[in-house]
Parts: structure tokens; C-alpha cells; sequence
């Protein structure tokens, strides 16, 4: 089976669909090169997940290189987030033709020293305007220093704030630098990022490494956060929203909102965890009698906004924050949208047509049918972990 090589939102839900038809099947096959990093809204996002599902569906998760040329096989799967996901959940790696070889251990210290330089980095891992952070629960690389305090005979526990402001604020100068031409971000668009980034990150932590049971660690089990900085003319956001109207209508409202600028600046922040999501982990939590499988969509969006509307917490008491609720309180401030992609849902809120009115009903609108959540949902294939995708516009100099 090939995973898509241009990383759209629709390729990737098509490469979901095919996924969950088949049972089994040998290997996953990366193509050579990717598209559609700075040029599809989402789609990393999308991609990161659904390497997550591939990796916690696949018993036998083989996954195949295409030889390149012109290109280092492992250093390109070390570099790409979605490949990287993919690699930490294999079983075996191997080279087309050469199925002999397995190349697991090579990508594994590979992956390792990765992870150990992104620690030494404030903005992470970079490869262009992208700026990421991997965190692979099932090993000893899921704490990250930036992120975690570690002291011995103690769990890791997430830091304050204010570390959390400061990393996606480097983020996403970092990620905005390599496009150019966007200001730095005022003090208080600076804070609301830094309060949403600190409550995704809770979010994840908490209910997005675990299994069934809280005292066990997913396996496999990885974690991707990132930033990204895009710049788009009028014609290329076109383009990047082609064949998703609900995409095309929030980039034509910032663009009515900023009529003088020749191009349109944005951050993407993704946020994306492996783990049970919404509804699997709120029936988790609360021994439901039955399963996923007996509920309908509509009980799963009511779950969901149970979980969206608080966040209990088994953390300390000094790194509770305040739920999701703050999260899109600060997303209306920004004029920012989100995607969020959970188990069969497919959800978007545009804050920007849509803003958040604090104790509202925490109400999401289908992605396909752009439709209120509450009135139509479409079923989507059951996709593992939690995928949230925010697009905020950014003032140019």
C-alpha cells in the first residue's frame, strides 16, 4: 500500500479509507520526496495521523523505502515528521528489492540523535519554514527538556507556561523568518498562542500517551507538535483551498479583512498524538458498559464536547490550566481557525465568522458538509489519536 506523496487533507483521508478496508497487508510503501507541505492547509496534520493509524492498526507494520537517487533514503525519513511517525512504529524498515536488509536500527540511532539536537534547540527540528518536535512515548524520547522538568525518582512532569509561550514564540519566528515579510508577533497575540499552545500540549499529554489504562504507555505511541509559516497570494490560497470550499471561504474572509496586502502570511501550528481519542478515552476513563463500535456519530460529537467543554486532569495541581475552553476564547482573538480530526469526526470552527463566546455550547461545524455539527455529521473512517490543525493570520511588515 503507498502513502500518498502529496500531503493533502483529501489524499490523506483517501489513504484512510483504503487502510481500514484491509485487514492485513505486508508493507507501507514512502514514496521518494513529498508535496504539499506549505501549500496544503492541514495536510501535515493529516499525515502525521495517518501514519499514527497505519502504525497502531497494522499488526505487522513493515515499512518499505523507495531507493532515490538523488536523495539519502533514512536522512528523508528522519526530516519529514509523517515519515518519521511512521519509521518510530515499525516493526522492520527495509529498501524496496531488498527486504534482507532491514534498516530499523540504522533509522533508530538515526531518530535518536535527532531527537537529542532538537532538545538543544528552542524551535525544535528545522527544515525550512517548519519548525517540529517528535516525542516517541514507547521509549525513553518522549520528554523532551524544552517541554518536561525531569528529576530523579520522579515522573516527568510539563513545565510552566511561560516555557511554553517562549517555545512557540522561537517556533514561530523561526518557521515565519524563512518566507519572510510577516511582523513578529505583538505581546498579546504572543500570549494568546503561547496559552492555546500550553493547553494542546496539556491536552496531549494527559490523554494522548496512554492506553486503555492509565498506568500503561502506548506502544507504539509518538507525538508530533509543529509550526509552520506560509505565505500565499490571493491566486496560491486558491490553489492550496482547491477542493476545500470550507478552507477557500475563511481565506477569503481574512483576505476581505485585509484588502491592502499582496499576500496573505499565516502560522500553522499542528498538534497530533497517537493515543485513543476523544471518545475512546473518555469510554476508557468512565468503564463505559459498551463499546465504540455501538455508538452512533452523534454519541461520539456529544462525547467529544464533553471533552472539549473541560479537561480533568492527572497532573499536579501547579500545571492545571483552564481546558479547552481557553483555547478557543484566545483562537477568536487571534481570527484563527481549527480543524480537529478524532476517531470518525471531522470538525472545523472558523473563529473568525464564528467567534467563541465564553460558556457558548462549544459547537463545531462538518467538515464536509460545512454544515453545523449539531444538525449533520458524516462518518469519516476511523482514524486513531487526536489531529488539530490551526491556521492564524499574521500581520506583514
Amino acid at each position: 500500500m503507498d502513502f500518498p506523496k502529496s500531503i493533502t487533507i483529501n489524499a490523506c483521508e483517501k489513504f484512510l479509507d483504503n487502510l481500514l478496508e484491509k485487514d492485513e497487508f505486508e508493507t507501507l510503501r514512502l514514496p521518494v520526496g513529498t508535496t504539499g507541505y506549505a501549500s496544503s492547509f492541514g495536510g501535515l496534520a493529516s499525515a502525521i495521523q495517518a501514519a499514527n493509524t497505519w502504525g497502531r492498526k497494522i499488526e505487522s507494520r513493515v515499512l518499505c523505502l523507495t531507493p532515490s537517487s538523488a536523495k539519502d533514503e533514512i536522512y528523508e525519513v528522519i526530516q519529514r515528521p509523517h515519515k518519521f511517525v511512521a519509521a518510530m512504529s515499525a516493526k522492520s524498515i527495509v529498501m524496496l528489492n531488498k527486504a534482507d536488509d532491514d534498516l530499523r536500527p540504522q533509522i533508530n540511532e538515526a531518530a535518536k540523535q535527532a531527537i537529542e539536537l532538537q532538545a538543544c534547540q528552542q524551535h525544535g527540528q528545522q527544515r525550512g519554514g517548519l519548525c517540529w518536535f517528535a516525542f516517541v512515548d514507547h521509549s525513553s524520547k518522549g520528554f523532551d527538556r524544552n517541554f518536561y522538568i525531569e528529576r530523579q525518582g520522579e515522573k516527568p512532569e510539563p513545565r510552566q507556561p511561560e516555557q511554553f509561550k517562549a517555545v512557540i514564540g522561537a517556533m514561530v519566528d523561526k518557521a515565519m523568518a524563512v518566507p519572510g515579510g510577516a511582523r513578529n508577533l505583538e505581546r498579546d497575540s504572543l500570549t494568546y498562542l503561547g496559552r492555546i499552545f500550553y493547553e494542546l500540549f496539556l491536552n496531549t499529554h494527559e490523554h494522548g500517551t496512554r492506553g486503555e489504562y492509565r498506568s500503561e504507555w502506548l506502544k507504539p505511541g509518538v507525538r508530533v507538535i509543529y509550526a509552520q509559516g506560509i505565505n500565499l497570494s490571493e491566486a496560491a490560497a486558491n490553489h492550496a483551498a482547491k477542493g476545500q470550499p470550507i478552507l477557500l471561504d475563511y481565506l477569503s474572509a481574512v483576505t476581505k479583512r485585509h484588502p491592502n496586502e499582496s499576500q496573505r502570511r499565516f502560522v500553522e501550528i499542528g498538534v497530533v498524538d497517537s493515543g485513543l481519542g476523544y471518545c475512546g478515552r473518555w469510554l476508557a476513563d468512565h468503564q463505559s458498559g459498551g463499546g465504540k463500535q455501538e455508538l452512533s456519530i452523534q454519541d461520539e460529537y456529544e462525547i467529544f464536547k464533553k471533552c472539549f467543554s473541560f479537561r480533568q486532569t492527572s497532573t499536579t495541581k501547579n500545571s492545571k490550566g483552564n481546558g479547552l475552553p481557553v483555547v478557543m476564547e484566545r483562537l477568536t482573538k487571534l481570527e484563527g481557525f481549527m480543524r480537529v480530526r478524532s476517531g470518525r469526526l471531522s470538525l472545523y470552527r472558523d473563529f473568525l465568522s464564528s467567534p467563541y463566546i465564553p460558556h457558548d455550547a462549544f459547537a463545531f461545524y462538518d467538515w464536509n458538509s460545512g454544515g453545523s455539527a449539531e444538525k449533520l455529521l458524516t462518518p469519516m473512517a476511523e482514524a486513531c489519536g487526536v489531529s488539530i490543525s490551526l491556521i492564524i493570520p499574521v500581520d506583514e511588515k
